[in-house]
């Protein structure tokens, strides 16, 4: 993340997104939002790197464990397979474009995290540990200036985030008006945060909708270390 010169907003992205972190981890959440089970700083993800990731649990959270992947062979096995619908191994390596040595080693990787379980007649399908993962979201972009670049890195995060918001300083949120329409088709949102008097406002919600590629929202899900 850039930091620029404070001469024009008197702080740089830096100190604007350490004060943004503050506001997130009120009890309260955002004014208008709400707040979130958790957040996460600077994920890397697998179409971008957005500031924050925040996260809210649609099921009890408390124990979850997340996978643990190292590419989206993983992920794309977990959005194959169903929790009562068990796939054989052939069916899975057809529908996956991976190798079988790639498709043998992640299932043994989620086999042993307890996302997989393997059936008696050596079919496999979801584990209990895949059944928690259902959460909503988000994808913060914190920009001082740049709005094609925000809205470019906003467009990224909607592979994998159910929302996405743009977060500008007062004033900058002129600059997006151009994007309506492109910010519209892909439901990002827009809001204002001042780290001076941490007063946040949010101008446009956006649409909350399912990730465009469910394999690239559990790849950024286990990119989190809780």
């Amino acid at each position: 993340m850039k930091t620029l010169s404070k001469t024009r907003f008197r702080y740089t992205e830096k100190e604007m997104a350490d004060a943004f972190l503050r506001l997130l981890q009120l009890p309260e959440g955002l004014p208008e939002i709400g707040g979130f089970d958790g957040i996460y700083r600077e994920v890397s993800c697998h179409q971008g790197r957005p500031d924050f990731i925040a996260l809210r649990y649609k099921k009890d959270f408390q124990g979850l464990k997340l996978p643990d992947c190292m590419g989206l062979v993983g992920p794309t096995i977990l959005t194959i397979l169903k929790p009562n619908a068990p796939r054989t191994l052939s069916f899975i390596i057809s529908r996956c474009e991976f190798s079988e040595i790639s498709v043998r080693r992640a299932l043994r990787q989620l086999l042993a995290s307890g996302h997989v379980k393997c059936t008696g007649t050596g079919s496999y399908q979801l584990g209990d540990a895949a059944t928690q993962l259902y959460a909503e979201l988000w994808a913060f972009e914190l920009k001082l200036n740049n709005p094609k670049r925000a809205v470019f890195q906003a467009q990224q995060s909607r592979a994998y985030a159910n929302r996405a918001l743009i977060v500008v300083p007062p004033g900058q949120e002129k600059h997006y008006i151009r994007y309506n329409t492109t910010m519209t088709r892909w439901g990002i949102g827009v809001a204002t945060f001042d780290p001076a008097n941490g007063i946040f406002r949010l101008l446009r919600r956006g649409r909350n909708t399912r990730a465009i590629c469910p394999q690239h929202q559990i790849y950024a899900l286990s990119r989190i270390r809780t």
